[in-house]
């Protein structure tokens, strides 16, 4: 394979730097990259930025040119940057120079959009300029040290990596475009910015709260340890000896299963979907056990380890297309996955004088549903403002909306959700704690009323199993790989994942516009998104900035997701509170 070698300027002094910005000027596009001592700007410094039009590559030494605002309209506005990885390249700039590049096009998730959900086996440079270009990039150098003096190999490594971004981003550019991935592919270049900064942000723990409530759930967690041990019979010639570990190992499935035969209940295994179905006080407390420890070992445990020095927060990291469905995922630690109690989630506060913007969607994916199928019951359930599970609810039980129980309008709420997850009877009885036979009228009845939706997911799943291909409403794609000769088990689990991806891709697409939209609303206010959890977002601004804050976030988002959505109403609810709760 060939390997491209690159000449290059190197910058060290500000008149140099000038002359950059005014060759840089009138550039169309720009390779764009950055050299760093580490990978968090938090922690490292950045060294280097390379810059390139093709024709000429420029490598500026941070340390030695310090100020790198003579860049700020080349990188700012002006011409397409082209990056790798860009949220990384951002943040360093962002962070140590002040800077926002924009517009932006990122290679990385180019690669990613382009293999429809189906990873790949790497993302980095070497690799999609490989597979793209059949371009061999040497990333030797990449190991070396990048704070004292660096060698000529060094710069030239530094140098290519700008110059090969160019063709790379001409290649790609052009499948997005043959394969209809340019709306969403702008969506995902754009919330590039708000993404960064909020990783850079973070979010605050009162930590002496959170550990309070690890002794609490402790406490809970050993509780039920012991209720669950008094369900089982003392093994026979065995006695209990103070100090040892408890007999029974409440995290081997094998000894449950044992245990439980004791009591005379067979299990085929110890999942949850089993244990949900099981009717015995034992099997309940298990499932709490399993709840308990997981928060401990899970949140309450670590999430403490992951608190900046620096900053006193949380910096997690989300990562844009690594789920099939475009939802952000988050790392170090998962801040998308705190537990929805309001214990938990009141540890996360914001810094004194200032209050937490709380705004998510009002049953976006329930509207997304109604928006595709076309349904009108569905549809003009939300027109009206109504409450749709109480609608649901009535419908399907017989009686008037105002007479609905609790216990009604829960069961349609868990059957609207379910089944536009895909969820078969099996799952929904183990939900509704009722039996299959009972859950598949329910579903029965549930379509007698929303025909359309049962005839659009029917037709969706269908669709995949056909084309082996799926699209959300901004052409986000997903590919489902080999669709023939597949065991009956694998196709159901294709058609479920299938009914459901245009519902939760087009649900992460009005989430990206969000962040978009609210990233520009907030870019002139002493307001910093923190989190981001799906459809729910999370604002830090001062106090007395709340109402104003409130009301430029509910329109950014109301704004998003009337982008997609021409049938159905988008509400937004919002709530102000020093905590992170409602």
């Amino acid at each position: 394979m060939e390997e491209r070698t690159a000449a290059f300027h190197l910058i060290t002094d500000p008149e140099g730097l000038r002359e950059t910005a005014r060759a840089l000027a009138g550039a169309q596009r720009v390779g764009l990259d950055v050299e760093a001592t580490g990978l968090s700007p938090l922690d490292a410094r950045m060294r280097l930025l390379q810059l390139s039009t093709g024709e000429e590559t420029f490598v500026v030494d941070a340390f030695r040119v310090g100020d790198l605002s003579p860049l700020s309209d080349v990188l700012e506005g002006g011409p397409l940057k082209v990056l790798h990885n860009a949220k990384f390249d951002y943040k360093f700039l962002h962070a140590q120079h002040g800077l926002r590049i924009s517009p932006l096009f990122d290679t990385m998730l180019a690669a990613q959009l382009l293999d429809g959900g189906e990873q790949g086996p790497s993302y980095s440079l070497e690799a999609v300029a490989e597979r793209y270009l059949e371009e061999t990039v040497d990333k030797t150098a990449r190991r070396e040290d990048w704070s004292g003096k660096l060698s000529r190999e060094q710069l030239e490594y530094a140098a290519r990596d700008a110059t090969i971004l160019l063709p790379l981003q001409e290649r790609l550019q052009s499948l997005l475009h043959r394969e209809g991935l340019g709306p969403v592919s702008r969506i995902e270049f754009g919330a590039v910015a708000a993404i960064a900064e909020m990783e850079l942000s973070g979010i605050k723990l009162d930590v002496e709260r959170w550990r309070e409530l690890g002794k609490t759930v402790r406490q809970r967690r050993d509780e039920v340890a012991r209720r669950l041990a008094a369900h089982f019979p003392e093994p026979e010639g065995v006695l209990p000896l103070e100090g040892l570990e408890p007999r029974l190992n409440l995290n081997s499935p094998q000894q449950i299963m044992e245990a439980f035969r004791s009591i005379g209940i067979e299990l085929p295994d110890t999942r949850m979907w089993t244990l949900m179905t099981v009717d015995h006080p034992a099997a309940r407390d298990l499932l709490d056990y399993r709840e308990l420890q997981k928060k401990l070992g899970t949140y309450l445990e670590t999430y403490e380890d992951f608190i900046h020095p620096k900053t006193g927060r949380i910096h997690a990291s989300f990562l844009q297309c690594r789920v099939p469905t475009g939802r952000l995922a988050c790392t170090n630690p998962n801040v998308q996955q705190i537990p929805h109690e309001e214990e938990f989630r009141r540890c996360f506060v914001a810094e004194e004088g200032n209050v937490l913007v709380i705004a998510d969607y009002s049953q976006i994916e329930l509207r997304i549903l109604a928006e595709v199928s076309g349904d009108e019951g569905f549809v003009e359930a939300f027109r009206r403002g109504e409450d749709l599970h109480r609608v649901t609810a009535a419908t399907m039980f017989g009686v008037p909306k105002d007479e609905v129980t609790a216990e009604q309008r829960s069961a349609a709420k868990r059957i609207n959700f379910g089944l536009a997850y895909g969820r078969g009877p099996r799952s929904l009885a183990a939900q509704l704690g009722t039996d299959e036979e009972r859950a598949r009228e329910l579903i029965d009845e549930y379509f007698a009323t929303y025909g359309r939706v049962q005839r659009y997911l029917n037709e969706t799943a269908n669709r995949a199993l056909r084309e082996g291909t799926l699209r959300t409403l901004s052409g986000r794609l997903r590919r489902f790989g080999r669709t023939r000769g597949l065991s009956n088990a694998e196709r159901g689990a294709l058609k479920r994942e299938a009914m459901n991806y245009p519902i939760q891709g087009t649900s992460a697409d009005i989430a990206k516009l969000a962040l978009i939209y609210i990233h520009s609303e907030l870019r002139n206010l002493d307001a910093r998104l923190i989190n981001c959890i799906h459809d729910e977002f999370v604002v830090e601004c001062p106090a007395l900035r709340a109402e104003e804050v409130a009301s430029r976030v509910r329109s950014a988002m109301v704004r998003a997701g009337e982008r997609l959505l021409k049938r159905v109403p988008v509400e937004v609810e919002v709530a102000v509170s020093r905590e992170w709760r409602k």
